[in-house]
């Protein structure tokens, strides 16, 4: 008759199961909150001039200071009306001139259009340049998982042609990787979502599903949103 784990054994094993459960929820939170703390003053000394010089709101000084929230829903508000704006029209056509001449900036256009186009990767307006699924992507050696980010025919010296696809592998959580260029039958399509993905690299593969189906979708086909 096999035996019972003892009681110290079982609520060990509780303690853990709880652990494993409560830790993400909290250090989550306190994710949202220092952000929430960062923005909020950050952007509070701007809604107090607002309210004070704008709108004509007769309140001291510190009372505007101490209401929570004002800051970041000063930021919000700025950032919805930024992508208001600059989405299209005379602003956008003017954006797009500023950031060409901040392109030619030795060092902050090289900085800027990175970090830009990483940003736009995770999907914007301009779906063009978005990553378009998760992949695998076969080299030397290894396995990696990535982004498929585009694809192109390479015209060689002998007259062949050969497709190429340009997978966006992350190396340090999500901003900083490298651009691998591979032939297409090295591309392993899946049926994981891009948001899957990032989950999957965001906790350093912990998060990867049981099964993994591989996709016959064309690496050459552009994704469809």
């Amino acid at each position: 008759m096999p035996r019972r784990p003892g009681l110290f054994r079982v609520l060990t094993g509780k303690f853990v199961a709880g652990l494993i459960i409560l830790v993400p929820i909290v250090i989550t939170v306190q994710a949202l909150w220092l952000v929430f703390v960062f923005l909020d003053e950050f952007a509070r000394p701007v809604a107090t001039a607002m309210l004070r010089r704008v709108a004509g709101i007769a309140l001291p000084q510190e009372s505007l200071h101490e209401l929570p929230g004002l800051g970041f829903l000063t930021m919000v508000l700025v950032v919805l009306a930024t992508g208001l704006l600059f989405s299209g029209g005379p602003l956008r056509r003017l954006l797009d001139r500023t950031e060409g001449v901040i392109e030619y900036i030795p060092v902050v256009g090289a900085l800027y259009g990175t970090i830009k186009k990483v940003f736009e990767g995770f999907g914007t307006l301009r779906s063009s340049e978005a990553f378009k699924r998760f992949v695998l992507a076969r080299m030397p050696g290894k396995t990696a998982p990535g982004f498929l980010t585009g694809s192109f025919t390479l015209q060689r010296s002998d007259g062949t042609r050969q497709l190429l696809c340009t997978v966006y592998i992350p190396t340090n959580h999500l901003y900083v990787g490298d651009i691998v260029v591979v032939p297409a039958e090295d591309v392993i399509e899946t049926d994981l979502s891009v948001e899957d993905g990032i989950s999957l690299i965001l906790s350093a593969g912990v998060a990867v599903p049981t099964a993994i189906g591989e996709s016959r979708a064309d690496p050459a086909k552009p994704a469809i949103r």
